[in-house]
């Protein structure tokens, strides 16, 4: 019989972490903390989180970032837990690493399928990085009776699809390792700097050596040694086969191909955070501008109702005055023609300004399209 699969609750409310527990106890074996602090101290392993948000000593957002910096920490799903169901809330619940989002009052039923649904994808995952590491050293191990051409080409095929820093970097060190090259990488990212080993380890002496030598030209070598640089890749090979010069050649030429289109595809995914970020910039402006308007609207459509309300009071009491003032009935007429030609005059300049606003309307909703285009995936 398979083991319970094991639920921490981390929250300061202690009703609230009595029921949780209770609910769940049934199916998961679940360990409570009344706090981050408390948490955090404790190092077992658990397959998802349920963390609230406003705590006294660390609130769920520093708690969810300190545990994410825990190496293995990655693919264990947090589910926050908060009373306020906003979009901030749980834009910055997304951006502290978690993976979804409860409110309170809690709905059992839901709770239950979420929980249900992220251990399920997690085991999910689970067997496909076991199969994927699997293939891998399978497909790494026939590799080595292929041509040079060959890794090329995987390497090529698999960075295509790589999202991340990490990713394209742990594969051209596997290239490396296909061809029997030590040595390491780093990749200069707009917001990061990864640097890998062939050995695992990274040394001193091989970061020292990347660090002063990536601005020294596309490719440089010194003895058995070789340095490649691009704008956002170094690659260093530390055991050039320098009794094959023709060989030298052959794997300079490769690995030139590797860093230049590892170099592309870290290029790509900084623009594609740099659109991710125009995008969240150019929505904020907009959703400023939607309610710039709508402010603009009530207090014109107030404008409005009050001007006409003052002007068909003054009119009205005109009117009155008009008869004590011993008018004739031409003058009279006369007058009342003039302050019915300035109301229509007030009329239609109240026109003109919800025209001007329609005008505004329409421009701002040609704005939200021409965004939601130019950023569609």
């Amino acid at each position: 019989m398979n083991s319970k699969h094991r639920i921490a609750i981390i929250e300061d409310n202690t009703p609230q972490r009595v029921i949780l527990s209770r609910l769940l106890c049934t199916d998961y074996e679940v360990t409570e903390f009344s706090g981050g602090e408390e948490f955090l101290a404790c190092h077992e392993q658990f397959d998802v989180l349920l963390l609230d948000i406003e705590m006294p000593d660390i609130n769920g957002y520093d708690t969810c970032r300190a545990f994410r910096a825990r190496p293995g920490s990655g693919n264990i799903p947090v589910i926050f837990v908060s009373a306020h169901d906003t979009a901030p809330e749980r834009v910055a619940a997304y951006e502290a690493g978690g993976d979804d989002f409860v409110t309170k009052p809690i709905a059992v039923h839901e709770l239950k399928h979420k929980i249900k649904g992220v251990i399920d994808q997690g085991d999910r995952l689970r067997q496909l990085a076991d199969q994927s590491s699997n293939a891998q050293k399978i497909a790494f191990a026939a590799m080595t009776g292929m041509s040079d051409l060959g890794v090329v080409i995987e390497f090529l095929r698999e960075s295509a699809s790589g999202h991340s820093y990490d990713c394209i970097g742990r594969q051209l060190i596997q290239a490396m390792k296909a061809w029997g090259l030590k040595g390491a990488v780093q990749i200069r990212g707009c917001n990061e700097l990864l640097v890998l080993s062939t050995e695992g380890e990274m040394s001193p002496l091989q970061s020292s050596v990347l660090d002063t030598l990536k601005d020294i030209g596309r490719i440089f070598e010194f003895g058995s040694r070789a340095v490649l640089n691009y704008a956002h890749v170094s690659l260093l090979v530390q055991n050039l086969p320098t009794d094959n010069p023709e060989k030298v050649g052959r794997l300079r030429d490769n690995l030139a191909v590797l860093a230049e289109s590892a170099d592309i595809r870290i290029g790509g995914l900084d623009a594609s955070k740099e659109r991710d970020l125009q995008k969240l910039g150019i929505e904020g402006v907009l959703a400023e501008l939607r309610g710039a308007l709508a402010r603009i609207n009530d207090k014109s459509r107030d404008n409005r109702s009050n001007g006409q309300h003052q002007m068909v009071e003054m009119i009205e009491g005109l009117s009155r005055t008009i008869v004590t003032l011993g008018l004739t009935e031409s003058q009279e007429s006369y007058v009342e023609d003039l302050l019915k030609e300035a109301l229509d005059e007030t009329h239609r300049f109240f026109d003109q300004a919800i025209s001007i606003e329609g005008e505004f309307s329409e421009v701002l909703a040609r704005l939200q399209r021409l965004a939601a285009s130019d950023y569609r995936v």
